[in-house]
């Protein structure tokens, strides 16, 4: 049922993009244009620390903390105390506009507000917040509700399944204050910065834009700092790496596309298809293998609740688990 939906509203968004980009005027053309011309330009930007010297335990501690064993990867963060409630009835009063997949602003009858993000993003997003966290990565509270009703909404109800995200959730006084980028901040040249692009290699994540990136306040310390730099909007996953509208959850893509091509002048090379492949050129096994190891040590009663969490059936989820256990395996072989 998930995935037929993600199916289905993907071949609806790739019919839309085909006629849009036939019917498209000379003013559509030159927008298209920019924005390929603004995305190789990123490559060339500069990547250094923001920080004169190496970052601190405590500094990196704002974006990754040891784990405690056996985290929670069905309910996460939040727990099951900020899930939202699938029996509620929500009130529309946005409409996201722009990114691959549509959705709501929504309030509850709490008056708690929610960003809610339809297919193909909604599934993968989860599962892929999950698995961060389960490795020490920061991440916000975020849930999927497979059904759900809304007022004022442009679809019938019951809407389609959902990526729920609370706007300032009350974990902490967790709230985002902004954005930040994988190029110029404190921790580049961190193993912890590394093995955090070595899994959006494995995930298949090549949305590596600045505006994807959170920085969030707490009011007090939690998880090891007050201030998080969190990587937020993972639902371009589980598929592979590309410039335009790479695919998104698709098993068959995802078993057949390689991880590592193999290590050049003690660099790994990866299968990456994306803009940003400058962050990628100076990562050294070492890199890998401290991502990897730390992957291994999920449990697999961790790895199936992170995909119960995205709503995936369980034979699909068992597809998904043994190829990233594949490219584990893959990353651990690697010598320096």
């Amino acid at each position: 049922m998930v995935r037929l939906a993600a199916d289905d509203s993907r071949q609806q968004r790739g019919n839309a993009v085909g006629v849009r980009i036939r019917r498209a005027s000379p003013a559509a053309w030159f927008v298209l244009i920019l924005g390929a011309t603004v995305g190789l330009a990123t490559c060339g930007r500069p990547i250094k620390s923001t920080l004169p010297v190496p970052p601190t335990g405590k500094q990196l501690a704002e974006l990754w903390t040891e784990p405690e064993p056996n985290r929670d990867l069905f309910n996460g963060v939040g727990g099951s105390r900020l899930a939202p409630d699938p029996s509620a009835r929500y009130a529309v009063v946005d409409i996201k506009r722009g990114g691959f997949s549509s959705g709501y602003t929504v309030t509850d009858p709490a008056g708690r507000e929610w960003s809610a993000k339809f297919p193909p993003e909604a599934a993968t997003e989860v599962v892929a917040s999950r698995i961060l966290w389960g490795v020490g990565f920061h991440q916000p509270p975020i849930y999927y509700v497979a059904s759900w009703t809304a007022d004022k909404a442009t679809s019938p109800n019951p809407q389609l399944p959902a990526r729920f995200r609370e706007k300032t959730p009350g974990l902490h006084g967790l709230d985002a204050k902004g954005e930040w980028s994988y190029y110029q901040n404190p921790f580049v040249g961190t193993r912890q910065l590394a093995g955090l692009l070595v899994l959006h290699a494995m995930l298949g994540n090549s949305d590596l834009k600045d505006g994807q990136n959170a920085l969030y306040e707490l009011d007090d310390t939690f998880e090891g700092a007050a201030r998080w730099y969190v990587a937020r909007d993972l639902g371009q996953t589980f598929g592979r790496t590309g410039t335009l509208d790479a695919p998104r959850g698709d098993i068959a893509v995802f078993e057949q596309t390689p991880f590592i091509k193999g290590v050049v002048n003690g660099k790994v090379a990866f299968d990456y298809r994306g803009r940003h492949r400058a962050l990628f050129r100076n990562i050294v096994p070492a890199d890998v293998r401290w991502s990897c190891e730390r992957l291994q040590r999920l449990s697999d009663k961790q790895w199936q609740d992170a995909f119960r969490a995205g709503g995936f059936p369980p034979a699909l989820g068992a597809r998904f688990i043994h190829r990233m256990r594949q490219k584990i395996a893959e990353g651990l072989a690697l010598k320096d």
